[in-house]
């Protein structure tokens, strides 16, 4: 039987140069402060890493040692970071390098175990009933790392893919690429294969369009569900996606009728994507179990949205930008929420002399028939500057000092100049390149939106006109809603945004605006934000007179 003694026979000169001794150093560690903790502990990872002389299973034993109490502080350490998530300050960045730092410097430490075998250096042959664990943790390791810069919208680091694509391609090479490995206790088993499909997973999926606690979400839905990705060394009709392992080059859609090269490999969304769809149709019918929510922290509804992102982007025909762009460089007013958009835009009452179509368009009967919102708008404009435009979008930096609250999915007001309408817009994407300035990218849903209320009538069988009160009288639940006459339509159907709420798709509401208010159904939750959700509906028949 193999003695843990005999792998130290000769000592590296390294304070950790034992199980033992790392077991003592990492105890004494205070962990009453988090971000302090997880720094010294990942200075030991970082020296490990670099400090010559250890055999190959002594060095991966003590790595091992050093994640189990790292990822022990990094839970809470994440936690803080995303209770702040929203600010930019020094002590938010401070947090934030603690535990990106953290994620580094085990990926390279493991690295460094791999690099060893590879050289042969000592202890390599027993090390290798370790091997295939220490290769998933490194890459395991770098996804994290990643996913945390995905947090913070400054993009992929400097040589990002160097170290996991050589991963995967000595676990190919020593054929362990789809040896099942329970990466850490108590998780189901993963393969190396799997922990680089759900890197590259994360790297396709567009996270800059998506807010901080969608990220988060996007990544616990591919830790499930990348295992069941496409996958070939020959550019099949399934694998629209490509990456070479002997670059560094980030994941891309394939070119069509790319020629197969020995070093390349190809992938697409294969089972995963029929998967997902299995979890939105369980969600349509309130069926997905609690255990497979991905966390009680999510609403149904935002892992709706998250499992249609994935789907659109790792799906055969992700998107591509639409309409050219143009330089411009302008002042443009921009305002945020339900609260201050609604109000500032065209609103239509009840009982007001204008007609409806089923097409969203406005007929005029009076003048005043279309007026501004008497209610106060909850947030004052900012000032941003646009920088380029397109039919339907827009680009802008964001001064020092202004839009704190901007991430994707926050829904907009936009307005060129004091004598310009409102437009409804929402923020698709953010880049901070290294904690700068964030620039960011809104999406124009509607250059006429109308503001109006919905009144929530139930269903066929259950409506609200029939819930009579104690004291006689009927309630209602009021709805603000936001008619967008000039947006892409959802399944051929019409598209408005609501206040979000607890709603129940099919309900039949009455839209409170014109002087013939129309019964609407609610078809389909396209997309939950912050405090809008975006809904398809359909028209009901006019009554008979």
């Amino acid at each position: 039987m193999f003695e843990l003694g005999k792998m130290f026979s000769h000592k590296p000169d390294h304070p950790m140069n034992s199980v033992s001794a790392a077991r003592d150093l990492l105890n004494a560690v205070d962990e009453s402060e988090p971000v302090a903790a997880l720094v010294e502990i990942s200075t030991w990872a970082n020296s490990l890493a670099l400090t010559d002389g250890f055999g190959c299973e002594a060095r991966f034993l003590i790595v091992s040692e050093i994640e189990e109490s790292g990822n022990r502080v990094a839970v809470d350490v994440f936690q803080e970071y995303l209770r702040h998530i929203h600010k930019r300050d020094q002590e938010q960045r401070k947090i934030f390098e603690s535990i990106h730092g953290y994620w580094l410097a085990l990926a390279e430490a493991y690295e460094r175990c791999i690099q060893d075998h590879e050289a042969d250096e000592a202890g390599a042959g027993s090390f290798g009933k370790h091997l295939g664990l220490a290769i998933a943790r490194a890459i395991r390791a770098c996804e994290h790392a990643e996913r945390m810069r995905q947090l913070r919208y400054i993009g992929s680091g400097a040589e990002l893919w160097r170290a996991p694509y050589w991963l995967f391609a000595y676990a190919e090479k020593l054929g362990i690429d789809e040896l099942p490995v329970a990466v850490h206790e108590r998780e189901v088993r993963s393969t190396i294969r799997a922990e680089l499909l759900r890197m590259v997973g994360m790297s396709l999926a567009a996270l800059h369009e998506m807010p901080p606690e969608q990220i988060e979400l996007a990544g616990r839905i591919l830790e499930r569900f990348a295992i069941s990705f496409s996958w070939s060394p020959e550019p099949l009709p399934d694998c629209n996606f490509v990456i070479d392992l002997a670059g560094s080059a980030p994941p891309r859609q394939r070119v069509a009728d790319e020629a197969a090269v020995a070093t390349k490999r190809y992938f697409g969304g294969g089972s995963a994507l029929h998967k997902l769809e299995e979890i939105e149709a369980l969600i349509a019918k309130d069926l997905l179990a609690e255990e497979a929510r991905f966390g009680p922290e999510y609403t149904q509804a935002q892992i709706v949205s998250v499992i249609r992102h994935l789907m659109l982007y790792l799906g055969a025909d992700p998107p591509k930008r639409r309409f050219e762009r143009v330089s411009v460089s302008r002042p443009v007013s921009i305002t945020y929420g339900f609260g201050s958009v609604a109000p500032r835009v065209a609103t239509l009452e009840a009982g007001s002399g204008v007609q409806i179509d089923e097409e969203l368009n406005v007929k005029h009967r009076r003048s005043s028939a279309v007026e501004l919102a008497a209610e106060t708008p909850d947030a004052e404009p900012e000032v941003w500057t646009m920088r380029d435009q397109s039919e339907w979008g827009i680009g802008v930096d964001i001064p020092q000092g202004l839009g704190a609250w901007a991430e994707p999915g926050v829904l907009c007001g936009i307005r060129e100049n004091e004598k310009a309408p409102w437009w409804v817009g929402i923020i698709r994407r953010i880049d901070a390149p290294d904690f700068g300035r964030p620039h960011c990218g809104l999406w124009i849903m509607s250059k006429r939106p109308i503001a109006t209320h919905l009144r929530v009538i139930g269903n066929e069988t259950h409506q609200a006109e029939n819930w009579e009160t104690s004291s006689g009288g009927f309630r209602y639940n009021y709805i603000r809603a936001l008619l967008l006459p000039d947006t892409v339509k959802a399944h051929d159907r019409p598209v408005m945004l609501i206040e979000r709420q607890p709603i129940w798709i099919g309900e039949l509401c009455e839209i409170m605006a014109g002087e013939h208010p129309r019964h609407i159904r609610l078809m389909e939750l396209i997309e939950e934000g912050s405090d809008y959700m975006r809904i398809g509906f359909s028209w009901m028949p006019m009554p008979q007179k």
